[in-house]
């Protein structure tokens, strides 16, 4: 069976990695919640997959948006990152026109991991984490060490191991989880020149997650010689969606989980 994630949620309909989004995904009957995450000053575990508060997402408590280069996420504390709203999208920008479904719901605020794993416990659902760095910017994060080890603190406190992966396109944060949590899995994110099936086998990748525009019959074919798994992302038009189910993917991330599962439905694989 395709595993269906709820990208950020359910990004086309609400804000963004907010409760309010994985609440919709889990009306939807997603299989997986795919997230991302940050660390505060403070060390909390939130959700939110900018390394920086987002200028077209975020609002101070004037109201005003966040101007670029905005606060980073671990520069902030708990308290001082529940000052700004990240209920809607910033009007005229080229974010919201790629999202005209969402609908705002103002005040919402970034939430705790500790938060959403509450909020989805009973319900079964799986969950898919990224935690965002990046190389070229070591600065605007923890370093892969501790961030991982925070993550991993987060879901061992919630008892979620076996619910939950870890995925990454920084893989040294997979090889700090893979370290010390080898009962969870981890999955090789990659865009451009790391798409290579190859690449992701020789480091050490059992689930490999490219985008799903850069997945070739080949690179499938490669993939499936080396027994990996592959999830792609993020698939939103029903035609990519059909396209990914003929090519036989193991899961796809979605900002339009519906989609997906009415697809799936309609061909009598779910």
């Amino acid at each position: 069976m395709i595993d269906v994630q709820g990208h950020r949620g359910a990004r086309g309909y609400l804000p963004e990695n907010t409760l309010p989004a994985f609440a919709r995904a889990l009306e939807m009957g997603v299989d997986t919640l795919e997230l991302d995450c940050g660390v505060t000053r403070d060390g909390v575990v939130v959700v939110h997959h900018d390394r920086r508060l987002n200028p077209d997402i975020a609002r101070g408590p004037d109201g005003k948006w966040v101007a670029a280069p905005a606060p980073t996420i671990t520069s902030l504390t708990f308290e001082e990152l529940q000052r700004y709203d990240v209920g809607r999208l910033r009007p005229g920008s080229e974010y919201a026109k790629r999202f005209p479904h969402q609908k705002p719901i103002d005040g919402t605020r970034i939430p705790r991991l500790a938060a959403l794993f509450d909020l989805a416990r009973n319900s079964g659902v799986r969950f898919n984490i990224e935690p965002k760095s990046d190389l070229e910017a070591p600065q605007d994060t923890l370093p892969p060490e501790p961030f991982a080890k925070a993550l991993l603190a987060e879901i061992r406190k919630a008892s979620l191991e076996k619910r939950t992966t870890v995925q990454a396109f920084d893989w040294r944060s997979l090889k700090v989880v893979e370290r010390e949590a080898p009962e969870m899995g981890t999955v090789y994110c990659t865009e451009g020149d790391n798409s290579d099936p190859a690449k992701v086998h020789a480091a050490g990748g059992r689930i490999w997650s490219p985008n799903f525009a850069e997945l070739s019959e080949r690179k499938l074919a490669e993939a499936r010689k080396l027994k990996m798994r592959i999830t792609v992302w993020t698939v939103n038009q029903p035609a990519d969606i059909a396209s990914m189910i003929d090519a036989g993917v193991d899961g796809m991330a979605s900002d339009y989980p519906d989609r997906v599962i009415e697809l799936l439905k309609k061909r009598a694989k779910r």
